[in-house]
């Protein structure tokens, strides 16, 4: 997977720079036929896209690649409901009218594979159960909840083109895809469970995160976080800042 950092700096949403403490991840589907994350991007680049307030944290396509839209701690516009306030929403890519059936259904889940990796990063980095109640929802879910609006994806979507896709399902693959990131980390790779612990350079932006309560550590009170992990956490809180600021 490539996240590739396309801020929508003329969007409403990324103007008011709103902050935004993930507890979730919401799951989108554009709703529209366009495979390309690359056009969404330039469509959403703009002050009330169509004429509303909308914009969403990133867009996945089927080929691996993730547009990243606004930073992970700036509240998105994209469910309509007080989701927005507790969940990071990622849209889909759609098939392209021109598409065959049996293409249709391999770009839907190639976006499925995408996106089960970036929700698999996200909540290894603000330490997300995948498999908690309410953590990873679907819109309809969202909608069903109270806190979104009435939409039906991404679950329609997968249905029309009987995909066997379900959000239980992603929900599983991405507690999979964590557990098999855990397998496969390089055993040197430094973690820490205390400020005391990181590096000279990461201890005050790290306890400014844990005052913010987007790094709150495991049940027992020890953060463990990688090096990685704390970096990426560090510079979506910089940008948040840096917003604040303009």
């Amino acid at each position: 997977m490539q996240i590739i950092p396309a801020f929508v700096t003329q969007n409403k949403c990324y103007q008011a720079g709103a902050p935004l403490t993930p507890r979730g991840i919401m799951l989108h589907s554009v709703g529209t036929p366009q495979p390309s994350a690359r056009a969404l991007v330039r469509y959403m680049d703009q002050y009330q896209p169509g004429g509303q307030s909308v914009c969403v944290h990133a867009v996945a396509q089927a080929d691996g690649t993730v547009y990243q839209l606004l930073p992970w701690e700036m509240r998105g516009w994209h469910c309509g409901g007080s989701a927005n306030g507790t969940h990071i929403g990622v849209e889909m890519t759609e098939p392209s009218a021109g598409m065959t059936r049996s293409k249709a259904a391999e770009q839907i889940t190639g976006t499925y594979r995408t996106a089960v990796e970036l929700f698999a990063r996200l909540c290894g980095t603000y330490g997300l159960d995948p498999l908690a109640d309410g953590v990873l929802i679907g819109h309809a879910e969202g909608h069903r909840r109270g806190a979104a609006s009435n939409h039906a994806d991404p679950e329609l979507l997968w249905q029309q083109y009987r995909t066997g896709c379900t959000m239980d399902g992603f929900r599983r693959d991405v507690a999979e895809a964590m557990a098999k990131e855990d397998r496969e980390e390089v055993p040197d790779m430094p973690r820490y469970d205390s400020v005391a612990e990181m590096p000279q350079w990461a201890r005050a932006d790290a306890q400014r995160l844990i005052n913010r309560g987007a790094l709150q550590g495991n049940t027992d009170g020890k953060l463990d976080v990688s090096e990685d992990m704390l970096r990426t956490m560090i510079v979506c809180q910089r940008m948040v800042d840096e917003q604040k600021e303009t």
